[in-house]
């Protein structure tokens, strides 16, 4: 495990944490997935209880996306039935919208959809702690609400007015952007605990094991029994390495590129899958090949004609939420641009790329020249670096073709405000 100047490890330095956590916080409840991080979260928290005979309960929230494993099924269920007398719990079963990659005709799908009823990937769990439409309890939801809206709100509903920390079981060595969630430091903090984020009126975001490393979880795991979901088990037999199993919706971003793993681990689940979500079949078998080097231009096209063809094809809704992605994509590079190492730089120079500098880039080191493009190349494939990175017509087409609804791939992310506003809109005018 990592070890830190004040010769404690990470284990050690989450339980510290916990003790600030369950000083600090006058309502505590985890967000669990069933994946290994929030799993392990949970077994910490668990143990940390038992420990120091804390008997009041914590709350649990999960959001049954209704296309889990088998596997993580069972397992969630019984880390429920083992630890009830910890937790207070709420299975949500309910009609949620949550983030579509798969398709270039849905930029998004709703879980437990009552007109899709038929079609359900998993019979609906009658668990006692089970939340569905029948016997919701919470007065803020609404059908089809957007899974961050919900989020937010379950934590203030959950909070009944006090202050309230929402335990979250990721690590920021994942990825880049969970790197950025906890050193954001735009966004207040609990007594200057980097790892606490505010984030409603009532509710923090807690990440006592941000700093844990994928070997960590597993020594943890091994060293104090606990309980872990075998779907772990199953990924390890079919080769991959503990980086690259992931537990998530099939059809975000970050989970797609083993949507196939459905085909063999859970063959029924699989063919469920594929009639629910149209393209989760092709994404399955195609998406791994959906690279910046492994696609090449049709004949007659430039990259800028062959992205306005593909606009051209898609539905008007899906369409337009290119182009609005595309134009923040301009705007940006126009104005601010971004830091980029000086061999690029010297690459973008040899070949002729208009650009201007525009100072120094405010994070990190501060060291890299900050470069606006205000014309935008067809194509960069004559950088040595990853050219995936900076703005093209060729990476406007990739982002169309790997159904990136979000715009990931380009390095862009909705805020909330956008994707509330946007869905508000959505509602006032569908019946128009």
């Amino acid at each position: 495990m990592k070890k830190y100047n004040k010769n404690i490890n990470v284990y050690d330095a989450s339980v510290e944490r916990l003790d600030f956590i369950f000083k600090n916080f006058e309502r505590i409840y985890v967000s669990f997935s069933g994946g290994k991080d929030s799993g392990v979260m949970l077994s910490l928290v668990i143990q940390y209880m038992k420990k120091n005979n804390i008997k009041q309960k914590i709350g649990l929230m999960i959001l049954d996306n209704e296309a889990n494993y088998n596997h993580s099924i069972d397992y969630m269920h019984l880390m429920m039935q083992e630890h009830r007398e910890y937790l207070d719990i709420y299975w949500c079963c309910l009609p949620i919208t949550l983030p579509c990659t798969v398709s270039s005709y849905m930029t998004e799908w709703q879980c437990w959809g009552e007109e899709d009823k038929e079609r359900w990937v998993k019979p609906m769990p009658t668990n006692d702690y089970v939340v569905n439409v029948d016997n919701c309890p919470f007065d803020f939801f609404e059908k089809n609400m957007n899974y961050d809206e919900f989020w937010d709100k379950f934590g203030d509903w959950y909070s009944q007015g006090k202050r309230t920390a929402c335990l979250i079981g990721i690590r920021t060595d994942e990825s880049l952007n969970r790197f950025r969630a906890i050193m954001n430091t735009r966004k207040t903090t609990l007594k200057g605990e980097m790892w606490t984020k505010k984030n409603t009126k009532t509710v923090f975001n807690c990440y006592p094991i941000y700093d844990w490393k994928v070997e960590d979880i597993w020594i943890a795991n091994a060293k104090f029994g606990w309980e872990y979901n075998k779907l772990y088990d199953i990924f390890y037999m079919a080769g991959l390495t503990v980086a690259q199993m992931r537990v998530a919706s099939p059809f975000m971003s970050e989970s797609k590129s083993s949507l196939n793993l459905y085909r063999i681990i859970d063959h029924d689940i699989w063919a469920r899958l594929c009639a629910r979500v149209q393209g989760a079949n092709f994404i399955a078998t195609y998406g791994k090949q959906l690279s910046y080097r492994s696609i090449n231009l049709p004949d007659g096209h430039t990259w800028k004609s062959f992205t306005k063809f593909l606009l051209d094809t898609l539905p008007k809704e899906v369409s337009e939420n290119f182009k609005l992605r595309f134009k923040q994509s301009i705007l940006y590079w126009g104005r601010t641009g971004r830091g980029l190492p000086l061999k690029t730089i010297n690459e973008l120079k040899k070949f002729k790329v208009d650009f201007k500098i525009n100072g120094k880039t405010a994070h990190g080191n501060k060291d890299k020249d900050r470069v606006r493009i205000q014309s935008v190349p067809d194509h960069l494939d004559f950088l040595s670096c990853n050219n995936s990175d900076i703005i093209s017509w060729k990476r406007f087409a990739i982002t169309i073709l790997k159904n990136d609804h979000t715009c990931k791939y380009m390095g862009l992310a909705p805020t909330k405000e956008q994707a509330i506003r946007q869905r508000q809109i959505m509602k006032k005018y569908k019946s128009i």
